[in-house]
C-alpha cells in the first residue's frame, strides 16, 4: 500500500472518530442499568399506601427517593468518568459532555413526570414513560457513537410505546422497564464493543439478540411467575370465621355495594349511599384474618395480586344532563382484565 493511500485512510479514520466521538465507559452503563433496574423493582415496595397514606406525601416521597438515587448516581458517574479519562490521558469530548447533560435532563423529566402523575393521573403509564425516556437517551448517545446504539435507542422507544399499545398490564410494563435498564444498558455496551462498525446484516442480528434478551425475561415472569396460590378453605360469606387464611367465594349474581368517599367543596356523598354491583362471573378473594390480602381469581383463571395491575378501570366520560326535568350526572367506565392475559373463563 502506498504512503499516500495510508495517509488518506488515516485521515478517514480520524474523521470517523471525530463524528463517532462518544464512548460510554463500562461503569456508566453498569451504574445506569443497575440503579434504573433497582428503582423499577424496589420503588413499589418502598413507596406504599401504608407508609404514605396521603397522595401528596407519596408524591413527595417518590420525588425524594428518585432524586436521591439518581443524583447520587450522577455524581458518582461523573467522578468515575474523570478518573478513568485521567488514567487514559484523555479528555471528555464536547459532544459527549453536551449529550450527558441532555441525558440527565431526560431523567429529571422522568422524576417530575412521576411526581405529577400522583396529582393529575396517568400512573398506569409511568414505566412506559421511563422506557421511552431511556430510549431517547440511548438514541442521543448513538448519534455520536456507532449505528447499533442508535438502533437500540429506537428499539427501546418502540418497546415503551408497544407495551401500552398491546395492553400490557402495569406489572408487565414495570418488569419491561427494569429489563431495559438492568439488561439492556450493559448488553448494548457489550454488543457495541464486540461488533464495532459492522455491516447491516450483522447489525440487524445484534439488534435481534438485544431484543430477545431484553424482552424475554419480562414475558417469562408474566407467564411463569404467577401470584402465590393462597391456602385455606373456600367459603361463602356466612361461613367465614375471620381467623387465619380463608378464601371467600362470591358466586355469579352476587351483589355488593360500591360506596364512594368524595372530597369536594362543591358536592358531598352520603356515607350510606351505595351503587349496587353484580358479579357476572364467580370471584375468589384471599383473606387473612377476615381481611382481603390483595389476591383474587376470576372464574377458573389464574390467581393475581392487585399490585400486578391486571385489572383495568377507566372512567372515560362524565356527562351532566337533565332527565325528566331533573338534573343528574352519568358516568361511563370500563373495568376488565388486561388484554394480553388469559382468556376469560
Amino acid at each position: 500500500m502506498s504512503a499516500h493511500r495510508q495517509q488518506i485512510q488515516a485521515i478517514q479514520s480520524m474523521l470517523v472518530a471525530g463524528h463517532r466521538s462518544v464512548h460510554l465507559d463500562r461503569h456508566t452503563l453498569l451504574l445506569i442499568g443497575g440503579v434504573g433496574g433497582f428503582l423499577s423493582v424496589a420503588t413499589e415496595w418502598v413507596i406504599t399506601d401504608t407508609r404514605f397514606p396521603d397522595v401528596s406525601q407519596r408524591g413527595m416521597a417518590l420525588l425524594v427517593w428518585l432524586g436521591g438515587w439518581l443524583g447520587t448516581m450522577a455524581l458518582l458517574d461523573a467522578w468515575l468518568t474523570r478518573q478513568a479519562r485521567s488514567r487514559r490521558d484523555e479528555t471528555l469530548p464536547f459532544a459527549q459532555a453536551q449529550i450527558t447533560r441532555a441525558w440527565w435532563m431526560l431523567l429529571s423529566l422522568g422524576c417530575l413526570g412521576s411526581f405529577a402523575m400522583f396529582f393529575y393521573g396517568g400512573g398506569a403509564m409511568i414505566y412506559a414513560l421511563w422506557t421511552v425516556l431511556l430510549g431517547l437517551g440511548i438514541y442521543f448517545f448513538g448519534l455520536f457513537s456507532r449505528p447499533l446504539i442508535e438502533w437500540i435507542g429506537l428499539a427501546t422507544i418502540l418497546l415503551g410505546v408497544a407495551g401500552l399499545a398491546a395492553g400490557l398490564p402495569y406489572g408487565g410494563t414495570r418488569w419491561l422497564n427494569a429489563s431495559c435498564f438492568a439488561i439492556g444498558m450493559p448488553l448494548a455496551g457489550w454488543l457495541n464493543g464486540r461488533l464495532g462498525e459492522t455491516r447491516l446484516p450483522r447489525r440487524g442480528l445484534a439488534l435481534s439478540l438485544w431484543l430477545a434478551l431484553v424482552v424475554g425475561p419480562p414475558l417469562l415472569i408474566l407467564r411463569y411467575g404467577p401470584t402465590q396460590v393462597p391456602t385455606g378453605p373456600v367459603l361463602s360469606t356466612p361461613a367465614l370465621t375471620g381467623q387465619g387464611a380463608e378464601i371467600l367465594r362470591l358466586e355469579a349474581g352476587s351483589r355488593i355495594p360500591l360506596r364512594v368517599d368524595l372530597d369536594s367543596s362543591v358536592l358531598s356523598v352520603s356515607p350510606q349511599a351505595a351503587l349496587e354491583l353484580i358479579f357476572q362471573e364467580p370471584v375468589d378473594v384471599a383473606l387473612i384474618d377476615g381481611q382481603p390480602d390483595g389476591r383474587y381469581r376470576i372464574g377458573t383463571g389464574d390467581w393475581h395480586a392487585i399490585r400486578e395491575g391486571v385489572l383495568n378501570l377507566m372512567i372515560d366520560r362524565i356527562t351532566p344532563q337533565l332527565r325528566d326535568g331533573l338534573p343528574e350526572v352519568r358516568a361511563h367506565a370500563s373495568f376488565d382484565l388486561a388484554q394480553h392475559k388469559e382468556q376469560r373463563p
